[in-house]
């Protein structure tokens, strides 16, 4: 993962439990470094072993860290250039789905070894949505459940969201269902 994740996930544990609590986690995770390169591409193992860390400092299951992180996720992207390209999407949380896969693509061009997922929604009913997400990395569905909370958030719109499948492959989706909320 590119060290955007790893300097997002310092900067959320820094600001919910402090630096020192930072430099714990980077210890029982046996990573060095405490800040990241943004541009940087970092194995996945060092992002895993920090969230997991981050559980075990916590007492938090990696679901209880993720899920926030997730949401607080988009406000910090959304700081960087990268937020721009979201924004452009549109301005409704349904745009903004539709339009994560763009901005992956535009990353792509300044980030060419990022292995970025894939978002597809169809709509399923009135206001209710299937999103499938593909990810050739395991475990990070309660990431998504909190970006989709905070894109909701973010368009100033309301959802439920609930995770109708679990990835059984690699190259299997997870999927959610995603109701607006009235």
């Amino acid at each position: 993962m590119y060290g955007m994740v790893n300097e997002g996930l310092r900067i959320f544990v820094e600001k919910e439990h402090g630096s020192d609590m930072w430099r714990e986690v980077c210890d029982m995770a046996g990573v060095e470094a405490t800040k990241f390169e943004r541009m940087t591409s970092y194995h996945d193992a060092v992002t895993y072993a920090l969230v997991g860390a981050v559980c075990q400092k916590t007492g938090k299951s990696a679901d209880e860290v993720l899920q926030p992180f997730g949401s607080y996720w988009v406000d910090f992207a959304g700081q960087s250039n990268f937020g721009t390209f979201l924004r452009l999407a549109g301005n409704t949380f349904v745009e903004r789905i539709k339009g994560l896969d763009d901005m992956h693509d535009s990353i792509l061009l300044s980030m060419p070894h990022l292995k970025p997922p894939s978002f597809e929604i169809a709509e399923i009913g009135a206001d209710t949505y299937e999103l499938s997400y593909y990810s050739e990395r395991e475990g990070l569905s309660p990431m998504v459940i909190g970006l989709l909370y905070g894109l909701a958030a973010e368009t100033k719109e309301k959802i439920k969201v609930e995770q109708t499948v679990q990835k059984a492959a690699v190259s299997d989706p997870d999927v959610f269902e995603v109701t607006l909320l009235r």
